[in-house]
């Protein structure tokens, strides 16, 4: 509980209300705050894009070709906690609604990836997680109501073509149990194939 407190006033992961001198956070937020957490330099952008190109599909065009070799060869020795910590974790903003439809936007973590592929029986969650590049946009265009409860999770990031490597990192860090072992699994496999 400490360490969260600390993780809000460092702006690590942002309250949703405070009471008193106690901050009240997001238990989603806070879960995928804990799966990313490690040591280390997190990526720069170029770098997380070209990580998440080879994690997909084994190459990339975005570095140059010892800076792939290096990354390659950094990314087989790995943890996904370690990828999830580079990777800067959701990578942006983070907010929950309650909402009676869910608006039609880019499907994330485990809203997207195909279960049947990571060995979990698909099911319907209590949640479905989808990103925006902006949460005011989304706030002002749709019916949603802030919730800490709220069966809607929103990364606020740059909405970009799904690729795997991205669903398998957002589904480990957003999903159950079951499905984030599993997304941890397949993202560890695929580093240590490069």
């Amino acid at each position: 509980m400490r360490f969260v407190q600390q993780a809000v006033r460092s702006g690590d992961l942002a309250a949703l209300r405070t009471v008193g001198r106690l901050a009240l956070v997001d238990d989603v937020a806070v879960m995928a705050w804990v799966r990313a957490l490690a040591r280390g330099r997190r990526w720069s952008s170029d770098v997380r894009e070209a990580a998440m190109d080879l994690l997909s599909n084994g190459r990339t065009e975005r570095l140059s070709s010892s800076e792939r070799s290096r990354l390659r060869s950094r990314l087989r020795e790995m943890s996904v906690v370690e990828i999830a910590h580079a990777a800067d974790g959701l990578g942006g903003g983070w907010a929950r609604y309650r909402v009676a439809h869910v608006p039609d936007l880019p499907r994330v973590g485990p809203s997207a990836a195909d279960m049947t592929t990571l060995g979990v029986v698909p099911g319907e969650g209590w949640m479905t997680f989808v990103e925006t590049d902006d949460l005011d946009r989304l706030e002002q265009g749709h019916d949603v109501i802030l919730d800490a409860d709220g069966n809607l999770g929103v990364v606020e990031r740059p909405v970009t073509t799904p690729r795997p490597a991205r669903l398998l990192l957002d589904s480990y860090l957003l999903g159950d149990v079951r499905v984030s072992a599993a997304a941890a699994n397949e993202l560890e496999q695929r580093a240590h194939d490069l």
